[in-house]
């Protein structure tokens, strides 16, 4: 039986790093790489935590990319800083050298590139904003047929939003 394509693109929140462990566990799943975006982190901390956790689950071959698109309405300061915690916790960084590989392209072209390239259809899990995917479909509009499913968590849904609105002058209480 062969594995299950995916492609994973996340917003680089405290609620992205545990799926990304939890995908490393299953056996019927070939990740094809991971695209952080810069809505729920700072992006540097948040790749570095992301090759990290990958590293310590053993995923040395699984590229990260750094997307440059940002989400439309991106979470407050406040909220973003918890990729620096995360990425500064001794588990993380008890190896002095990260193998999982940073790619050099945008995150956003990474994604497009590994649905050009891929010989069977590859689910997209989104556990952030779907910007990613939006400026994939418009660059690359043929990649839709490589698209075998897209799994997304992402906001809030019959709520006014999902932040603080006390936490940050001029947010409207919604992101991403």
């Amino acid at each position: 039986m062969s594995k299950q394509l995916l492609l994973m693109d996340h917003d680089g929140g405290v609620d992205d790093y545990l799926p990304t462990m939890l995908l490393m566990t299953m056996e019927n799943v070939e990740i094809m790489g991971v695209v952080v975006t810069p809505a729920d982190c700072y992006i540097q901390p948040a790749v570095a935590a992301t090759r990290k956790i990958l590293n310590l689950m053993g995923g040395f071959h699984i590229p990260v990319a750094e997307s440059k698109v940002r989400g439309t309405n991106p979470f407050p300061n406040l909220y973003r800083r918890d990729s620096f915690v995360v990425d500064h916790l001794p588990i993380l960084n008890e190896r002095d050298i990260i193998a999982t590989p940073l790619v050099t392209e945008s995150g956003e072209n990474f994604m497009v590139g590994v649905l050009q390239k891929a010989l069977e259809p590859v689910t997209l899990l989104v556990t952030g904003p779907l910007t990613n995917v939006a400026f994939a479909l418009d660059k690359a509009p043929e990649i839709e047929e490589k698209i075998a499913k897209i799994v997304w968590m992402g906001g809030a849904l019959n709520v006014p939003g999902n932040v603080e609105k006390n936490w940050e002058p001029g947010q409207d209480g919604s992101a991403e």
